[in-house]
């Protein structure tokens, strides 16, 4: 497991966990979630209520610690934690440089988001994860997508793959991104036709 280091791809952008709110400079910022969501005619995540939401939030909090711990304890017996910490690397594109967890990525102007997992490699490349329950394409593929437009647009850091790690399928499933001009229609509207 490589080692941790701070990885900074929305800087000044800020996450009340506790009211699960993004911020920047004293401006609330929108979750992309909700605008997916709008965009299916359907709330998501959808997964994330009961019992589930205490199970996801469990998975991602005990995967974030390992990765925290640079891959050398842990914490929790669940069989989706223990299936992704002994099978992420081997999904990566190469041996990575740093390993993070719950990256904030933004457009720095409306939207904001946290991405699971990112693998990050030599020559500012990512890989990034997305851990689901189960596995629902379209959703999923808007969401990285949307993450990897944020990251490519606002940063000097490149996408090479993006995969849902569904800990319950047990299945790593590669998502092939949304072009630039569907990321900009959904967050932004239509551009006028000249």
């Amino acid at each position: 497991m490589a080692e941790k280091n701070a990885l900074i791809l929305a800087p000044g952008v800020v996450f009340n966990e506790a009211r699960h709110e993004y911020h920047l400079r004293g401006k609330q910022l929108s979750g992309v979630t909700g605008i997916i969501g709008k965009r299916l005619g359907t709330k998501f995540p959808e997964e994330f209520v009961g019992e589930a939401r205490g199970e996801g939030l469990h998975v991602h909090k005990a995967v974030e610690d390992w990765i925290d711990a640079r891959g050398r304890t842990c914490n929790s017996m669940h069989p989706g934690v223990m299936w992704i910490t002994g099978t992420l690397i081997d999904k990566c594109t190469q041996i990575p440089k740093f390993m993070h967890s719950e990256v904030l990525v933004s457009d720095l102007t409306q939207y904001a988001s946290a991405v699971d997992i990112i693998a990050e490699y030599d020559g500012k490349i990512l890989d990034l994860f997305d851990m689901k329950r189960s596995f629902k394409r379209t959703p999923v593929t808007w969401q990285l997508s949307i993450y990897k437009y944020f990251i490519e647009t606002f940063t000097p850091y490149r996408v090479d793959k993006l995969w849902c790690a569904a800990f319950r399928d047990k299945e790593y499933y590669p998502i092939f991104p949304k072009d630039a001009c569907e990321i900009e229609e959904l967050l932004y509207g239509k551009k006028d036709e000249k």
